[in-house]
């Protein structure tokens, strides 16, 4: 019989009603605490994984890289990179704090240029295996997690082992870098074929240089804050202060991120192997002598710049200048010549001469730099001065000039060729942190900027010993010219009067231009 409306049966049923609204009842609670309530983590994963409508991927109508997104991609970038330096202008302190000495201390810096190197080479590859959104997103919440044991614990050792792993995991702006744009609504299918990379193809090849600056910018800028805020807020509160502010920002970037980055599928939704990926980037690195060339004149040029400013802060904070951490986050703001002098020699030099040319300029830069702060910085602080701005300018221009080159190696595989040229570089900072402050601890100031100079002059005999048009790996075949063939200048006028710079334009001049 039907029951009633409030959903009682006859009498004759009621027992055994009862009975079964019993037996739920003692059940029912033990299932929902069990297996019906989800736990922390899935609470969690499920928080990252999910992703708002207006940022979900329509296939019939991709998302579109604008001015926004990229604003947002470096204040992300920009507030991330800046893990690895907020340490630079207070090592001092840190030693004071730990009990430890300036020597012992400089490994902090050391350890997040190992991690970050660790990273580029394990973790950005699988950039190419996840979707880019959730991959991003995970990072960036494990990151922000693991700082939280930097801005609380007392141990160094502990200290120093969270620095580590949070800076393996302090990649995402190679990542974001390197966001693809879906030019033109897609199928599946064609998705590899039609996925191009954010600065380097987008760039038309006589533009490429200086939308490269520009990108590069944003990350000094991240640098350029972390050594200033650093400084600023030990001046006038705890050192663990600025530790707090990175944890804000970087659950920050998480929330603006996860409203706002688009989902894009994985670049390669069939799959691909992680260790041949792994292995792809050694056979790239030792097949193409021009790659070569540029990241180990990568590796010496970020030797002297890690170097100097970690041991800057041990020259400054001692006899007989005794700066406070104020004046030494203020150095930071020589970084700012470079930061907006770069675009303009990128625009008017690098992008009308051959990259080589760039390089040669911004090492005699260093050079002349490296030479006036090493042998006149014990007793004026001009020189330390005009060593950080000549290093700042001169290391941009060569890097930028570098990059640029390089990007006409195998179009279909930048990521990996730029994540080649990135472990080189910072496995020269790692490099130069480690030198740097052994040589400073044994002979001062003058042996550890007698170093950076060695390293500045064995990167000027690495361009010498092969030119911008040499095939092999030694040699100067194809002539001395300074300018660039005269058939990639005219497509790029000839480009520019077409397209006027437009997105589709640039794409197809970036692929045939590489493909000569």
């Amino acid at each position: 019989m039907p029951s009633s409306p409030h959903g009682s049966s006859t009498p004759d049923s009621s027992p055994t009603l009862d009975t079964s609204l019993s037996s739920t009842a003692s059940t029912e609670p033990k299932n929902c605490s069990t297996s019906s309530l989800p736990t922390k983590s899935q609470t969690i994963s499920g928080l990252i994984s999910y992703t708002p409508k207006r940022c979900r991927y329509d296939p019939a109508n991709p998302p579109r890289f604008s001015i926004w997104l990229n604003l947002l991609f470096a204040f992300a970038g920009a507030f991330t990179v800046a893990n690895l330096y907020y340490n630079h202008p207070i090592l001092q302190l840190l030693a004071r704090e730990f009990g430890v000495s300036n020597q012992r201390a400089s490994l902090i810096p050391t350890l997040a240029q190992a991690g970050y190197a660790c990273g580029l080479v394990f973790l950005c590859p699988l950039g190419d295996v996840f979707p880019r959104r959730l991959y991003v997103l995970s990072l960036v919440f494990f990151t922000s997690t693991v700082w939280l044991g930097l801005c609380l614990t007392d141990s160094f050792a502990v200290f120093c082992s969270l620095t580590l792993i949070a800076s393996v995991t302090t990649v995402t702006p190679q990542l974001s870098m390197r966001f693809p744009i879906l030019v033109a609504p897609i199928n599946r299918t064609d998705l590899r074929r039609t996925v191009l990379p954010l600065v380097g193809d987008l760039a038309p090849p006589h533009r490429r240089a200086s939308a490269l600056s520009i990108t590069s910018s944003g990350l000094l800028l991240g640098l350029l804050f972390a050594r200033l805020l650093s400084g600023v807020v030990t001046e006038y509160t705890s050192w663990r202060n600025i530790y707090w502010l990175a944890f804000g920002l970087q659950y920050l970037i998480f929330a603006l991120l996860w409203l706002f980055m688009p989902d894009y599928p994985s670049t390669n939704p069939d799959g691909i192997n992680y260790f041949r990926i792994l292995y792809s980037i050694f056979q790239i690195f030792i097949n193409h002598p021009l790659l070569v060339q540029a990241c180990l004149v990568g590796f010496c040029t970020s030797t002297t710049f890690t170097s100097f400013w970690t041991t800057l802060t041990f020259l400054l904070s001692a006899p007989p200048y005794e700066y406070s951490t104020l004046i030494i986050g203020l150095f930071a703001l020589i970084g700012i010549f470079s930061m907006f002098l770069g675009p303009l020699w990128s625009r008017f030099v690098t992008d009308r001469f051959i990259p080589l040319f760039s390089v040669i300029i911004g090492l005699l830069i260093c050079m002349a730099g490296a030479c006036i702060g090493t042998y006149t910085g014990t007793f004026t602080v001009a020189g330390p001065i005009i060593q950080a701005a000549f290093l700042d300018f001169g290391i941009q221009t060569a890097v930028i000039a570098n990059r640029s080159a390089i990007f006409g190696i195998l179009p279909l595989a930048r990521n990996r060729v730029n994540t080649a040229y990135m472990i080189s570089a910072f496995c020269g900072q790692l490099t130069g942190t480690a030198v740097g402050n052994h040589n400073f601890a044994r002979g001062g100031w003058i042996s550890s900027g007698s170093t950076s100079v060695g390293f500045l002059a064995a990167a000027l005999l690495l361009c010498a010993v092969r030119g911008p048009r040499e095939k092999r790996w030694v040699g100067w075949r194809g002539g001395w010219r300074i300018r660039k063939d005269g058939d990639v200048a005219r497509k790029g006028d000839e480009e520019r009067g077409k397209t006027g710079g437009g997105k589709e334009g640039s794409a197809e001049s970036s692929q045939h231009a590489d493909g000569n």
